[in-house]
């Protein structure tokens, strides 16, 4: 078994037991797995009919079907593929806030979640969450991949600030992402409208996208952070003046929190909340696998 610095060998032992839950491969990983999908176009082994669509190859129409029903199909046939599964860990400013251990913590989750994969023979990819170039690491798809993913996550300190529409937008393009699993760890202190536009895109790639967030204690219960004055924004360096109670800032954070995961929820997305004054090892063995994330 691969050991880390970044994680305790006892814990990655009991990860050892654990899958990724998988609702449903739909496109784009690697031909020659054990995940069986229905594709259009041409394979060996037919599989269904689905309604034609304007782009779709005219030669897989079934003109016999049309003749019947007057309606246009084409034939899907049935491929094993292997999941790709990509692994994203926000790196932005805020990270690093109000303590060095938030980014620490989503350096751990991101590397527990690789282990997990790559013990399914799943093919694995980390990225980073920054402004400029997007930096990402080449695809592993054995354990022998874990100690190359640490190097990969202990390179990097947060810095810098980027919106989230953003780097997807660039990263979906220039990673060429396309169907498969990805995992998103940040604090998700975005603006929600870019988060949500971020999150559609990402869904358009035929991902199955899943989100876990990262807080401190105080990040959580804010009014134990600012009692009045000025507030000064860790990315960007813009001051805020506040104008809000106590009271009035926790609300606004968990308002925060609770349309993030009404948004999830409507959509499908896999959401987990994680403060750091839960153990990593509660995160990985319960609140994931209650939450849809491991099996």
């Amino acid at each position: 078994m691969p050991t880390t610095q970044l994680v305790d060998p006892a814990l990655l032992a009991k990860l050892s037991a654990l899958r990724l839950a998988v609702r449903q491969v739909r496109w784009g990983a690697r031909m020659g797995g054990r995940f069986a999908i229905n594709r259009r176009g041409s394979s060996v082994e037919f599989a269904d009919y689905m309604a034609y669509v304007p782009g779709d190859d005219i030669r897989a129409i079934d003109w016999k079907l049309y003749a019947r029903s007057e309606r246009l199909f084409i034939r899907t046939y049935r491929e094993e593929v292997e999941l790709s599964v990509e692994i994203v860990v926000d790196a932005t400013a805020s990270m690093g806030l109000p303590t060095a251990g938030k980014f620490e913590r989503a350096r751990q989750i991101g590397l527990c979640l690789a282990y997990i994969a790559l013990a399914s023979r799943h093919r694995v990819r980390m990225s980073w969450i920054t402004p400029g170039a997007i930096a990402s690491s080449p695809w592993y798809a054995t354990r022998g991949g874990v100690a190359e993913l640490e190097r990969f996550l202990v390179r990097r300190e947060p810095a810098g600030s980027v919106t989230c529409h953003d780097w997807v937008q660039r990263a979906v393009s220039s990673l060429r992402m396309r169907g498969g699993q990805i995992l998103l760890i940040s604090d998700w202190m975005y603006r929600l409208a870019e988060c949500f536009q971020a999150l559609h895109l990402l869904r358009r790639r035929h991902l199955d996208v899943r989100l876990i967030q990262v807080l401190s204690p105080e990040e959580w219960r804010p009014a134990r952070l600012a009692q009045g004055g000025v507030l000064v924004d860790s990315e960007t360096g813009q001051t805020h003046e506040l104008a809000y109670s106590s009271a009035e800032l926790e609300r606004a954070v968990v308002m925060h929190h609770e349309q993030l995961m009404r948004f999830c929820r409507q959509h499908n997305v896999a959401f987990a909340l994680h403060r750091l004054d839960e153990p990593l090892d509660e995160l990985m063995l319960r609140t994931l696998p209650a939450r849809g994330f491991l099996a």
